[in-house]
């Protein structure tokens, strides 16, 4: 019998223990407990909807409209280079690459992107502008490239790309992330654990986003937390603690194992 068998408030014997060196005060002895029982809440996640979806490229289609992006955000503040960002990066189609991307719920729009690189396979882009201090050389790392977002559009959808890429990281075991950022981005950067991977706050000329100098940041993906709640709470909890359904990281990783960036239609949640 279990205990929530019982009525509430039940009051059951229980035999009581023989104390050390003593006895009970008879065979029989026994002491009352008050058993509570009832009917515990139910503990169902609290989800968080956006106003736009985070799901994985998986086929040339949507490359494509990644691509348009690229060009349309890039070209907002680098008119020159619009053209070479928007273009075909050989880099989108090696292994060990990622691209996710964000689109509007009401427009069907692209509104975000962003490309991560793995060092598994290959050593990471911007080690062909700087070499890594010896702290990280050997260690599983990832680099975060290509983040940008339609001009105009205001809700969360950097800290939502990154926090695709957080997940991402995570669950491939990468130990790691390294940044090269504008001073446009670095605030959102600080504000989620990233720090200046030389110490010097230098600004490096990075060949792989057209030779302009960036701060060049990391995050260790096992580190302590405590730093990052107190220099921008809010932007903490959206990325490490709520939990939004609309963020697909894993389904759509499930469906590009299963499928892989071949052309064919990859299956996606019903929204």
């Amino acid at each position: 019998m279990y205990r929530e068998d019982f009525s509430p408030a039940t009051l059951l014997p229980v035999s009581r223990a023989p104390a050390l060196g003593g006895s009970t005060t008879g065979p029989d002895a026994v002491i009352t407990a008050a058993v509570h029982t009832s009917p515990r809440p139910a503990a169902a996640a609290v989800g968080f909807g956006l106003p736009f979806k985070v799901k994985l490229v998986c086929d040339e289609r949507q490359l494509l409209r990644v691509q348009a992006l690229r060009q349309l955000a890039y070209g907002r503040h680098l008119p020159g280079q619009a053209e070479a960002f928007g273009s075909a990066d050989a880099q989108d189609r090696t292994p060990g690459t990622v691209i996710f991307y964000a689109e509007d719920k009401a427009s069907g729009e692209l509104v975000g992107s962003v490309r991560a690189q793995s060092n598994r396979h290959a050593p990471l882009q911007i080690e062909s502008s700087i070499e890594l201090p010896p702290l990280h050389q050997g260690r599983q790392l990832a680099e975060i490239t290509r983040l940008c977002v339609r001009p105009g559009y205001e809700h969360q959808v950097r800290l939502a790309l990154l926090k695709a890429l957080y997940l991402y990281c995570i669950a491939m075991q990468i130990g790691g992330v390294v940044a090269g950022s504008r001073r446009s981005l670095l605030r959102t950067y600080l504000s989620l654990g990233f720090t200046d991977l030389f110490g010097d706050e230098r600004m490096c000329p990075l060949q792989h986003a057209g030779g302009l100098p960036h701060r060049v940041l990391f995050r260790d993906m096992l580190q302590t937390d405590a730093p990052v709640r107190s220099w921008r709470p809010q932007d903490y909890e959206f990325v490490y603690r709520d939990f939004h359904p609309d963020i697909e990281v894993f389904d759509s990783i499930a469906a590009a194992v299963s499928f892989g960036l071949s052309g064919r239609a990859v299956p996606s949640r019903p929204h």
